[in-house]
């Protein structure tokens, strides 16, 4: 089968801070018509100016996190009438993130995509320096990755709850909410994340955690008996819960639910929203329970194995795993 090769008259250039609330909206803008195409929002629900620069206001620091980061990459592609895609890489430590691949809807199946990966993603992996990607499921994306030397290790579910039945099922449950769950401060939080990240994502992330912790709240699980903690979540004051981090499967449940406990009751939201793995199999059990339904599946594609995803929760918005 032919490949598609973009338009010779669009144009390929590093991105700068002033490109990126257009290209934000340009990926609200695709997010959307891929959830319109797969049924996860009606196809007649409008998505608004004023939803799009609330989402901006609301994520802008992450997005310009990233942006700062050193050796990563920021490609535009431009046509007649401005940008019509993007794509972003960060470095941390010994592994690249593909944070963002973003095609305008009418564009999309015309070779930009794979353009922009080829200029991003040059040559192949190394032992040395890894490459990571949340990728929708849809069987052309996935294609599309593998051929740069990513392959699937898990599945990256987005699962949502109406925060009533929560909160009703909630209440039902024997176990009461886990009091050795507390809050840490800040530069313990950043302290406890690089000893236990690490072992779970293969790689380390000290300055995102850095940056999480002037942004969100770390919760902690310290079971009884027990020094240090075995279990860490990052709660923004937005209500946004994770990345999620725990020493085994079993204790990232008490923390992430803690944290969702904490949200449901001081932000009263419509609903609840989190992201897990696919091999969390403990906390997926336990939010099922809770009325937690898959709202908009995708997978986690590395070039190399990630060994605890299991006991992992990835960050929400996702901008990193």
């Amino acid at each position: 089968m032919s490949v598609a090769e973009p338009a010779p008259d669009l144009v390929f250039r590093p991105g700068t801070a002033a490109d990126l609330s257009t290209t934000f909206e340009l990926s609200e803008r695709a997010m959307h018509a891929a959830a319109s195409r797969q049924g996860a929002v009606p196809p007649e629900a409008p998505l608004t100016d004023a939803r799009i620069r609330a989402d901006w206001l609301r994520q802008r620091s992450m997005i310009e996190f990233i942006a700062a980061q050193p050796d990563g990459r920021y490609l535009v592609c431009e046509g007649a009438e401005g940008p019509i895609g993007y794509a972003r890489v960060v470095r941390f430590g010994a592994m690249e993130q593909l944070t963002e691949l973003m095609v305008a809807p009418r564009h999309q199946g015309h070779g930009v995509g794979r353009a922009l990966l080829e200029r991003c993603w040059p040559g192949d992996p190394t032992p040395e320096l890894g490459r990571v990607v949340v990728a929708t499921g849809a069987p052309n994306d996935l294609t599309l990755y593998t051929e740069f030397g990513v392959m699937p290790v898990g599945g990256h579910w987005h699962m949502r709850a109406h925060a009533g039945v929560y909160l009703s099922r909630r209440s039902q449950e024997t176990d009461a909410p886990v009091p050795a769950v507390h809050v840490l401060n800040p530069d313990h939080a950043v302290h406890e994340w690089c000893r236990l990240e690490p072992d779970a994502i293969a790689h380390d992330r000290e300055v995102l955690h850095q940056f999480l912790a002037r942004d969100r709240t770390c919760l902690a699980y310290t079971p009884p008996g027990r020094a240090e903690p075995a279990a860490l979540c990052w709660v923004s004051r937005e209500g946004e819960i994770g990345p999620a981090v725990a020493a085994t499967a079993g204790d990232l449940v008490p923390v992430v639910m803690a944290a969702l406990d904490r949200v449901a009751k001081s932000r009263e939201p419509e609903t609840l929203s989190v992201y897990v793995t696919t091999l969390s199999w403990w906390l997926i059990r336990r939010l099922r329970r809770l009325g937690f339904q898959v709202f908009w599946p995708s997978w986690v594609l590395c070039s190399i194995p990630l060994p605890g995803l299991d006991r992992y929760a990835p960050t929400r918005p996702p901008q990193v795993l």
